[in-house]
């Protein structure tokens, strides 16, 4: 039998070997998609894992953003500042006799003078 080779890169391989050079590249390329498919499952998973945390997060501001919005409401209220000026501050209510109300004339006569 006469033995010849074939020269691929730098690896030397003998005729009868070509078979199984197909064969090895042919399980590389298998391996490289497999490998390929497996890490783009992973990063899925691991995409959904933080997507799931991001919302958990959200929801955790959400709530938080409505309790201090309802905070927020009862500091201003009203009644609360009137308690505020009458106890802390010291102030009086004004007497129904003093008190003056002074109307705001409307936008269109002022413009007239």
């Amino acid at each position: 039998m006469q033995t010849r080779t074939g020269d691929i890169g730098s690896f030397v391989f003998e005729r009868g070997n070509r078979g199984s050079l197909r064969r090895v590249l042919a399980v590389l390329v298998i391996v490289a998609a497999l490998l390929l498919y497996v890490g783009g499952k992973v990063k899925i998973v691991q995409l959904g894992y933080q997507i799931e945390a991001l919302e958990k997060e959200k929801r955790d501001l959400e709530r938080e953003n409505r309790a201090l919005r309802i905070e927020a409401a009862s500091l201003s209220s009203p009644a609360r500042i009137e308690e505020i000026a009458l106890k802390r501050l010291g102030m009086v209510r004004i007497a129904k006799e003093n008190l003056i109300v002074v109307k705001q004339q409307p936008k269109a006569a002022q413009r007239a003078k």
